[in-house]
């Protein structure tokens, strides 16, 4: 069992992050938000799990940009 849960997520993430909404996963944890009244803490969670990507991805720019002389 956990290995077909290991497959599909491995097929989801091959699909693209765009297509993080179609999650299972994602499904749920929206379910339990939502059964839980957790949204205030669902969002702060979400701003800072989105804030560590995109520190990450502009730390990765830096890096690829050359200088040209």
């Amino acid at each position: 069992m956990a290995k077909t849960i290991i497959e599909e997520g491995s097929a989801e993430s091959a699909k693209g992050g765009r297509n993080f909404k179609t999650s299972q996963d994602v499904e749920a944890f929206y379910r339990f938000v939502h059964e839980n009244g957790l949204r205030r803490e669902a969002r702060t969670v979400l701003e800072s799990v989105h804030a560590k990507i995109k520190e990450i991805n502009k730390k990765s720019k830096k890096r690829g940009r050359k200088k040209l002389q």
